[in-house]
């Protein structure tokens, strides 16, 4: 349904009353020269009554469609308020993500996060190349291959709670670098998240993830310090416990 502009609501009430009240002037003037035109000097009071009272009921009439017109656009105007307050209340936002592994800089783990205000379903994952064409196959692109060995990726995801995070190591730079036999940072993904919200309106981001930007990266120390003292820890019990 198509709405005037408030502009337009805006200008159309004072441009109706203005001819209600302008147009019993014009009529009243118009009988008064019409009678002179004819000669007669003479004009019935009770006529005139009679037609003011008429227009006057028109006039009313008009402007009471107007009141009730312009209460349904506001009323209408808040029903969409409410209905898309309602819709942001329980709007998923679900985002996904490549960091570094704690492990060493060069292992590197894909997180799937849903930092909206509501529970995701039917969670669908789709990977484009660089030129738009969709990757849906494995041996059709090497990287996207990796990301597919998670089943997250090939089945989807089916729930996601609000600020749920799923986490796992994807591929290793080192590992990735041999299998493409070349410059592992001209690798280009663009992948397109689609989810529901619980009422089943449809949602969908868009993420491009170019490798390029990680080129130059280095870690002065090795891995992360927790996980270095907990490997460390951990050959220390096993070396007791022999």
């Amino acid at each position: 349904m198509a709405y005037p502009e408030a502009g337009d609501r805006t200008i159309l009430p004072l441009l109706v009353t203005s001819m209600a009240v302008v147009a019993p002037l014009l009529f009243i003037l118009g009988i008064v020269i019409g009678n002179h035109l004819q000669g007669n000097e003479t004009l019935s009071s009770d006529s005139i009554s009679s037609w003011l009272s008429a227009i006057a009921t028109v006039a009313i009439a008009i402007l009471t469609f107007i009141l009730a017109k312009e209460t349904w656009y506001l009323r209408e105007a808040q029903i969409r308020q409410l209905q898309e307050l309602k819709r942001e209340n329980i709007r998923p936002n679900v985002g996904i993500s490549l960091e570094n592994s704690p492990a060493g800089i060069h292992f590197f783990n894909v997180k799937v996060s849903n930092f909206g205000k509501g529970i995701a379903r039917k969670i669908h994952f789709s990977f484009f190349d660089r030129d738009g064409h969709k990757v849906s196959t494995t041996g059709e692109d090497i990287v996207v291959d990796e990301f597919l060995k998670l089943t997250m990726f090939t089945a989807g995801i089916r729930s996601m709670g609000i600020n749920q995070v799923l986490s796992s190591f994807v591929f290793s730079f080192l590992d990735l670098t041999d299998q493409v036999g070349g410059d592992v940072f001209k690798a280009y993904l663009n992948i397109v998240v689609d989810f529901e919200d619980v009422e089943g309106s449809k949602y969908s981001n868009c993420f491009e993830i170019d490798f390029s930007q990680y080129g130059g990266f280095s870690n002065v120390g090795g891995a992360d310090a927790t996980y270095t003292i907990a490997d460390e820890i951990k050959k220390l019990r096993q070396h007791l416990v022999r």
